[in-house]
């Protein structure tokens, strides 16, 4: 199915309208249509441009929430909010020296961002605010990074070979799948703490149905290529649930945590054992509906420096105290486990099919590689 691999992971990040709850699962397979049942707007951009309109975003989204009191730094349940946008705009300007290096930093660093922004918009939902310009643009920074991650990508550079699994790969595969069985094991015994808690029980639900698919998905191209970007979306989902995490059990989360470094070290494996044609950066890429990059509002490129500078400068560090407020405060909070128009996540997300085209006994998931700098603090 052409375009099937990008297809599927643009819209789950598309829209930040519908549920606070996290579920790119069931968002992942809205994206798994053909480019034929998709419009395409007549934009075209490579991947240089689509950088530079990921590092817009996030400078728009950045000055928008330094105005917004509502999401005032200092307090303690918008500090995670600030720290996966600190991991966005760190990974971009890395991402940003690895492509002009031509180096496998570029790589690295979009797979980061994009887990950090999946982890960012966990995060959004302990904040306040309903600011619809951070919104906006947040959604435009998950469009670059769909677009980044799924076509100027190695992995996107093997779909196009095509063929069957190599023998590393389908190791690597069975790898995955193995951990995912591990994974449900772990979810499993902290699904019983999380019972009190409706949106951190939501997100351990959805990372359940995650690894259930993964562990079942047939010896596919397809399905390999989709697995590993599903990772990018299971990372960030993991990390951004860590502060809704009460004190008595927090060590037990935290080894779910822990788990997800495990994904970096079979990404190095992967970076280091596939070529890439660096051409293919130049090459540009349709922008179909639905896929919106271009920021609105006026950001020059040093305020572009300036919003990415304080980002990565500024420190949203929390205290052990202020760690427990904010699970505390949290699982008292019904807008964090309700829909709520004003959620960073995607209308997409109530319905799903297959992850894979020929595979699969589920729901489909979100793609989503792991392995940059920087995944998660």
């Amino acid at each position: 199915m052409k375009n099937i691999v990008r297809l599927l992971l643009c819209l789950s990040l598309s829209v930040f309208a519908v549920a606070r709850a996290i579920s790119p699962s069931k968002a992942l397979s809205q994206t798994a249509k053909t480019g034929a049942e998709k419009k395409e707007t007549g934009e075209k951009a490579d991947a240089k441009t689509l950088l530079h309109d990921a590092k817009k975003a996030t400078a728009a989204m950045i000055k928008n929430a330094r105005a917004d009191k509502a999401l005032d730094p200092k307090k303690p349940k918008n500090k995670p909010f600030w720290k996966s946008v600190h991991l966005v705009a760190k990974n971009l300007k890395t991402a940003e020296t690895g492509l002009g290096a031509k180096s496998n930093d570029f790589f690295k660093s979009i797979a980061a961002a994009r887990e950090a922004e999946e982890q960012m918009k966990v995060d959004w939902q302990l904040t306040d605010s309903r600011n619809k310009k951070v919104i906006e643009n947040g959604k435009k920074l998950g469009h670059a990074l769909a677009i980044l991650r799924t076509d100027f990508s190695k992995e996107a550079e093997r779909k196009k070979k095509g063929g069957d699994l190599t023998a590393q790969e389908k190791a690597q595969f069975e790898k995955i799948k193995a951990q995912q069985k591990d994974l449900l094991a772990k979810v499993k015994k902290l699904e019983g703490e999380a019972k009190k808690d409706k949106a951190l029980e939501k997100g351990l639900a959805e990372l359940k149905k995650q690894a259930e698919h993964i562990s079942k998905e047939p010896a596919t191209l397809d399905a390999y290529i989709a697995t590993i970007y599903l990772l990018d979306v299971q990372a960030g989902l993991i990390r951004g649930y860590e502060y809704y995490v009460d004190k008595q059990w927090r060590n037990d989360y935290l080894v779910l945590v822990n788990f997800t470094n495990t994904y970096d070290t079979w990404y190095s494996e992967w970076e280091t054992s596939v070529s890439y044609d660096w051409a293919e950066v130049n090459t540009s890429v349709d922008i179909y509906e639905g896929e919106d990059v271009d920021v609105s509002e006026s950001v020059s490129d040093e305020e572009i420096n300036s919003e990415d500078s304080y980002a990565e400068n500024e420190s949203f560090d929390m205290s052990e105290a202020e760690e427990d407020d904010v699970a505390a405060e949290e699982d008292t909070d019904e807008e964090v486990a309700s829909d709520d128009e004003d959620s960073m996540e995607d209308a997409s997300d109530d319905e799903g099919e297959d992850m894979s085209d020929d595979g699969g006994d589920d729901g489909g998931d979100d793609g989503g590689d792991d392995g940059g700098d920087d995944g998660g603090d």
